[in-house]
């Protein structure tokens, strides 16, 4: 049962972190989906944390060629670059439809 687990962790992973660098959004139900699956398996005892988390960094390094952190300091970097301006958005929509 355990390597069975291993073994679909990693698919699903794989399809995440794919899906990502071709620019696609996972849906925050799938992504869900997948923290909970990975839950279960820690709960059942299945693998621990530590050693999904390391198969996580392993999966998502064959694929970006980066660690998760440097992906991350990335994005980051990036969002701020991209920030907008909601100060349109301060007074209320009655107001500015006047």
């Amino acid at each position: 049962m355990r390597i069975k687990f291993l073994s679909e962790v990693e698919k699903r992973l794989k399809l995440l972190f794919n899906a990502s660098k071709s620019g696609y959004k996972f849906p925050a139900e799938e992504r869900y989906r997948l923290a909970g699956f990975i839950q279960a398996g820690i709960f059942l005892e299945l693998a621990k944390r530590s050693e999904l988390s390391e198969l996580m960094e392993e999966i998502h390094y064959s694929i970006f060629a980066k660690s998760i952190q440097e992906r991350k300091n990335e994005n980051d970097s990036t969002w701020q670059d991209e920030i907008l301006d909601y100060s349109n958005y301060d007074q209320p929509v009655f107001e500015r439809n006047k």
